[in-house]
């Protein structure tokens, strides 16, 4: 399989992964710790990051690695709003700014962490980290 198809396969179904899970009302996950939820947010926005900067980074007009921090970033920031907006329409859920702000502290991990690796990998000689 090309890089590229599994790349963006993987981004639109995480995506696809949040937006079913945000539909439903929200999950008990044991017991209640403070911060459960903002850590849950900041975890899967880091993966979000991630698969978003190793999607963008197969696009020819994206080389180095600021540029596909900025775009990855930006894409789950945005998603993460659009997740938030979803949520206040879906019962027994609530859009919350502190919700999107640890989503947006988890694509910021997400996305250094793929652009961290990605430079490692160009110095080393890599094409295409993965």
């Amino acid at each position: 399989m090309r890089p590229w198809v599994l790349s963006w396969s993987l981004l639109a179904g995480y995506c696809l992964l949040i937006f079913f899970q945000s539909s439903l009302p929200s999950p008990a996950v044991g017991p209640d710790l403070p911060g459960q939820d903002k850590l849950l947010h900041l975890l899967a926005y880091a993966v979000l990051g991630y698969l978003a900067c190793r999607a963008f980074a197969t696009l020819p007009c994206l080389r180095g690695p600021f540029g596909i921090f900025a775009v990855g970033f930006v894409f789950a920031v945005l998603f993460g709003l659009s997740d938030e907006w979803h949520q206040s329409f879906v019962p027994e859920r609530m859009a919350d700014g502190w919700d999107l702000l640890a989503d947006a502290a988890g694509a910021f991990m997400g996305a250094g962490g793929y652009c961290w690796r990605y430079r490692a990998a160009m110095a080393s000689g890599s094409i295409f980290p993965r």
